[in-house]
């Protein structure tokens, strides 16, 4: 009994230290997939770069967008990047996960307001949020 105490204890304790890791992992995904939304590549390489830096969930995955040669290949990256994403933004708040029925991609961001990183400018309002229990935000090509 002490044992589980202790143990259920020492989790709570290391509880916000780790949601605090996540959200900022969270907020450096979100600046890869803002950069990407304006067909930027330099800023989404280097926003990758400084969150495979983070030795956290999303370092691998972001060593791959890091290294793209084009917007092309980063947005291919990205999809592996945003799977590993949605995992680590489930059941936190303030986060938003989307769907681009275009790309057959998800990804999350902060804002309800659609900013598709897979279709860039060219069709940046396109999809919709994932979750059906939130309020539907619908975009260019899917609503």
């Amino acid at each position: 009994m002490k044992r589980t105490l202790l143990l259920i204890a020492i989790a709570v304790s290391l509880a916000p230290g780790l949601l605090r890791a996540q959200s900022a992992e969270l907020d450096e995904y979100v600046a890869v997939s803002a950069a990407l939304a304006q067909d930027n590549l330099g800023s989404a390489k280097a926003a990758a770069e400084k969150l495979a830096r983070e030795k956290g969930a999303l370092s691998a995955p972001a060593s791959q967008v890091a290294e793209a040669a084009s917007l092309d290949a980063a947005r291919e990256s990205f999809r592996t990047l945003s799977a590993a994403a949605e995992k680590l933004a489930s059941g936190q708040s303030g986060y938003y996960v989307f769907r681009c029925p275009m790309a057959g991609a998800d990804w999350v961001q902060k804002s309800k307001d659609v900013q598709n990183p897979y279709m860039g400018k060219q069709m940046s309002s396109c999809g919709s949020i994932k979750d059906s229990t939130a309020p539907m935000k619908m975009g260019g090509c899917c609503g």
